[in-house]
């Protein structure tokens, strides 16, 4: 058993979209916060990346060195991509472009 309903389009948009949006900047305290929870972000996950290539060295020996490598390419791409220097995005973005 259903029964119709109709709905008004405009209700629908009016509750979607706000009329009127503020933006709001961060706060110098909220940023602070931001950068340590980031950088905390990537050391737990560097320590897990070592974990991980540990195990895969004890299961997979003669697959260390590449993983080794693939774990320092991918702590350096983290690095670059988490910490505010970023010459290898602006590098990267530049090469893209041209």
């Amino acid at each position: 058993m259903n029964t119709p309903t109709t709905v008004d389009p405009a209700d629908r948009m009016r509750d979607a979209s706000p009329a009127t949006t503020t933006p709001t900047a961060i706060d110098p305290a909220d940023r602070q916060q931001l950068a340590s929870r980031r950088e905390a972000v990537l050391a737990v996950a560097i320590v897990v990346l070592i974990a991980a290539v540990v195990v895969f060295g004890l299961v997979f020996p003669q697959l260390l060195a590449p993983a080794v490598g693939i774990a320092v390419l991918a702590v350096i791409i983290a690095l670059d991509w988490l910490l505010p220097s970023g010459e290898l995005r602006r590098a990267s973005k530049k090469s893209w472009i041209s």
